[in-house]
């Protein structure tokens, strides 16, 4: 048990990382489809390392739900964040300071909730997007006060291999 818990909080850091990366695109709109990929591809893997089936659209609606629910500043600030890219030179550092930090925030908040969800026996269509917002929330605030600022020079991981539950 504590094997498979420190092997998904391993994929809940690379995978965050990866998603901070993926914020620093400097084309609007792609750095949100790419950390939204990141984010579906975490869970995935979290749900099979758990032996959870995985549906990607009920993922999807999950992700949004909770997203959408519980943080509409920080959306807006990182739609915003993506779309200020557009503007010449400005625009992209703007956008490249908030979209990192957010992304990084957002994904690692994801993977703490999908863990305890899932730890606790649950599954993507047991999983209560209402109950869990607060919980949601709380986990964004402390990733954000645990990360204040994505660095390019962020470590280098090699991403956890996963094993099927058994």
């Amino acid at each position: 048990m504590e094997d498979r818990n420190k092997r998904a909080l391993a994929l809940v850091k690379y995978h965050s990382y990866a998603s901070g990366a993926l914020g620093l695109i400097p084309v609007p709109g792609a750095d949100v489809a790419a950390v939204s990929a990141a984010q579906l591809n975490m869970i995935h893997k979290l749900a099979k390392l758990y032996g959870v089936e995985f549906a990607q659209e009920r993922t999807r609606a999950i992700v949004v739900a909770l997203l959408g629910g519980v943080m509409p500043g920080a959306l807006s600030g990182s739609v915003l964040g993506s779309a200020v890219k557009a503007v010449p030179f400005l625009g992209t550092a703007l956008g490249m300071a908030v979209m990192p930090a957010l992304s990084l925030a957002a994904t690692q908040a994801l993977g703490r909730v999908f863990i305890q969800h899932f730890e606790t026996g649950g599954t993507l269509l047991d999983f209560d997007t209402e109950a869990m917002r607060e919980h949601f929330r709380r986990e964004f605030e402390q990733a954000k006060a645990e990360n204040p600022e994505t660095s390019v020079d962020a470590p280098q991981m090699e991403e956890p291999a996963v094993k099927k539950a058994g």
